[in-house]
């Protein structure tokens, strides 16, 4: 076998030393895995041009280091029980290297923000073990519905069926169904040619961004808010207009100071996302009117709109747009990933032929098998229904956590009005700090995440989300005892004076 490693001219190191430093190194970047097998002695030799002994001498070091084994009869290999933390320690000195070495690479002003500026957070910082990643458990995966989809979908007739004519905006039967579908779910106003299919909402909020940004441009979006839609703005270098949200969703009499400037509102009016808040109606026709009076885009991320345990719906407000203004966002992510990551996008008319063009030249081809899948499983109804059992399951698990949190924490657990999503927002009334508190609940097992990472500013102290549909409801009880005993025990005693 042949192994490419190349070896120094330029240092005074013996040549077995070089031949062993340089297939470390290669374990140790990860070209070479634990249990990977080595050439020969005598093909390594030939392959570098040096003496059969020199590679036995080499690969003697690092026997003796633990980085390979030999095996009579089998050969060499890297060793499988290769310690974890030497990997992962070259790796953390690698990169610090790097981070300690500016100037070896001349990078954009777009390379400079995405690698520099202190704003822009991990690109996971909204995701959370405590909150199942703000995916749909496993039990709750239509994975037999899905699977016959698939099955179905890989039967072609000829090869003519395998081409669509890469088409940017995705797959036109499905562009269609979901077109469907949301008229029939969220009473959003669109033909099929204005949907359009990304691998996942960061794509479609990147390309908007690009499009609709210019470096300093103001976006107005809620506070607290979706970081990820924050830190995608930010990458594009634009200016952020925290607005305040209530009960009724974004305060829209804060954007009315402004009447230009303001180039693109994003907002989540379905489902706030993290306070649960549905938008008004009054609202919304009030966001629309300001956007067709500036020129301003909205974009509405129907975050979490499926999930919805009391009163009417609201209709989307693509649906209330007469002016073309509206750019509406949804995914899958909530109900079927990681079976299925596919987002959408129905973009104005006047949107269209740009974001075609533009999508064209960066992301043109999907897997049809997933798309035609897809495709079946929504017209043939398994989406609505698999929302509307998942929705059942959710309530149940809802009206659970509620329970738990009033008999155990009374009145020192202040609980959101939220009817919908698959979280609440919990404020607590102790004088134990977050940490404490975050400690607490990890010990007794209960999902608890700080809302500090949603807010640009004035973050509400002792304010946390806590995930429901993850959780099993039969123990929700239990663990939210143990965590009410846990903090009570916790708290400072006060003494009392005789």
């Amino acid at each position: 076998m042949q192994l490419a490693i190349s070896l120094p001219t330029d240092t005074k190191l013996p040549v077995y030393k070089q031949v062993s430093d340089a297939l470390r190194e290669a374990i140790l970047c990860g070209r070479l895995k634990p249990g990977d097998k080595l050439p020969s002695t005598r093909e390594l030799a030939d392959s570098l041009n040096v003496s059969r002994f020199t590679v036995i001498r080499s690969y003697e070091e690092l026997v003796s280091q633990g980085y390979i084994q030999t095996s009579s009869g089998s050969g060499t290999f890297v060793n499988p029980n290769l310690a974890l933390e030497l990997l992962v320690e070259q790796k953390y000195r690698s990169q610090k290297t790097q981070a300690e070495e500016p100037g070896t690479v001349r990078l954009s002003d777009y390379g400079n923000r995405v690698l520099n500026s202190p704003e822009i957070e991990s690109a996971y910082v909204e995701l959370f073990a405590e909150l199942n990643y703000g995916a749909p458990t496993f039990d709750q995966l239509p994975l037999n519905a899905w699977r016959k989809a698939l099955y179905k979908s890989s039967r072609f007739e000829d090869g003519e069926e395998l081409i669509y004519e890469n088409d940017p905006f995705g797959y036109p039967p499905l562009r269609e169904a979901i077109a469907s579908y949301l008229a029939r779910s969220r009473s959003v106003s669109c033909s099929p040619d204005q949907v359009v299919i990304f691998s996942g909402t960061e794509a479609g909020l990147d390309l908007i961004g690009r499009l609709l940004l210019n470096r300093g441009d103001l976006v107005a979006l809620e506070n607290p808010g979706f970081p990820g839609a924050r830190r995608s703005f930010l990458m594009h270098g634009s200016a952020l207009l925290p607005l305040p949200v209530d009960s009724e969703g974004l305060v829209v009499d804060d954007l009315e100071y402004f009447t230009e400037g303001v180039r693109l509102v994003y907002v989540t009016p379905s489902h706030q996302a993290p306070t649960g808040a549905v938008m008004s109606t009054a609202r919304r026709l009030q966001l629309l009117k300001w956007a067709q009076r500036t020129g301003a885009f909205i974009l509405e991320d129907d975050h979490d709109n499926e999930f919805r345990y009391a009163g009417k719906p609201v209709q989307a407000i693509q649906g209330l747009d007469q002016g073309d203004n509206v750019i509406y966002l949804g995914s899958f992510w909530k109900i079927l990933y990681p079976v299925l990551r596919l987002s959408y996008m129905v973009l104005p008319k006047r949107m269209v032929q740009v974001v075609s063009r533009a999508k064209s030249l960066i992301e043109r081809d999907f897997p049809l098998l997933e798309q035609r899948a897809l495709t079946e499983f929504i017209n043939e109804g398994h989406l609505e229904r698999h929302i509307k059992r998942t929705r059942d399951v959710y309530a149940t698990r809802r009206v659970a956590l509620i329970h738990a949190l009033t008999k155990c924490f009374g009145k020192r657990a202040v609980i959101s009005e939220s009817v919908g999503g698959t979280d609440l927002i919990v404020k607590f009334d102790t004088p134990l700090d977050e940490e404490v508190l975050l400690k607490l609940a990890s010990q007794a097992k209960v999902s608890l995440v700080s809302t500090n990472h949603n807010y640009l500013e004035e973050p509400t102290a002792n304010e946390f989300i806590m995930g429901f549909a993850h959780l099993d409801a039969e123990h929700i009880q239990n663990t939210i005892g143990e965590f009410a005993e846990l903090t009570d025990a916790a708290r400072p005693q006060t003494v009392t004076k005789q």
